[in-house]
């Protein structure tokens, strides 16, 4: 039944138009898995010049406001582990690895008081340093042989992919960034790591134009440089 479910997900996440029918599919099917609540999200950037957005966020709204009134994001376990991993992990392994910092456990307390009994995070890896996680959680022990920890894997990806392509869905640090079709083709070969002159070359007009719309993609990110500005577009879904 799990399975055949979560391949049911991932036919209709490659077909359906319309992401939130998307995301309230993947938050039904991964309750089958004994997950009840689940958040998507990424951001590029350290510190305070770090920028968020959070494709969707299934979490009870007491423990929504707990994370969020304690500023947990920056020291969540769950993200610095995103980091470092590439393949799905979850909040019991951590655990056992003891691989908590002094103020993560700050947060796990938090979440063990709430009553959450394990967590599995899918980290995403994306270009410009674009990082993402999807996140699962349950209020009771979850069983995970390999075989579902693949097929969540997949609807994670899946999930995170569709709303991450959707430019302007769910809630984000920063305002959508609206291009012109000849920004964006700028700065998409910017991104390729492009010269104005070569990206005046591929696109048939001048070095001097192709540096212009590159300036004013700039100005519209609101950064100094074009690494920055790549990797906003990058988390804003228009790249």
């Amino acid at each position: 039944m799990q399975q055949k479910a979560a391949l049911e997900f991932l036919d209709m996440c490659a077909n359906e138009g319309d992401v939130d029918k998307v995301v309230e599919h993947f938050l039904r099917t991964i309750g089958l898995f004994g997950f009840e609540a689940s958040a998507g999200g990424g951001w590029v950037g350290v510190g305070a010049s770090r920028a968020h957005r959070f494709y969707f966020n299934s979490w009870p709204k007491a423990w929504l406001d707990v994370y969020l009134d304690k500023g947990f994001f920056d020291v969540d376990p769950m993200v610095i582990e995103t980091r470092r991993r590439m393949s799905p992990f979850l909040w019991s392994e951590m655990r056992e690895a003891q691989s908590f910092t002094v103020e993560g456990k700050l947060v796990i307390d938090a979440a063990k008081a709430y009553g959450w009994s394990e967590v599995m995070g899918v980290p995403i890896h994306g270009p410009a340093g674009y990082q993402g996680l999807v996140s699962m959680a349950s209020l009771r022990p979850v069983p995970l042989d390999a075989t579902k920890r693949a097929l969540l894997h997949a609807m994670a990806l899946a999930v995170h992919d569709r709303a991450h392509a959707s430019v302007g869905h769910g809630d984000s640090t920063r305002p959508p960034i609206t291009l012109t079709p000849r920004e964006t083709e700028c700065i998409r070969w910017v991104a390729a790591g492009k010269t104005d002159a070569e990206i005046g070359i591929i696109l048939g007009i001048a070095g001097a134009t192709a540096h212009y719309h590159v300036e004013q993609v700039k100005k519209k990110a609101g950064t100094r440089s074009r690494s920055e500005a790549v990797a906003l577009l990058v988390l804003a879904g228009n790249i």
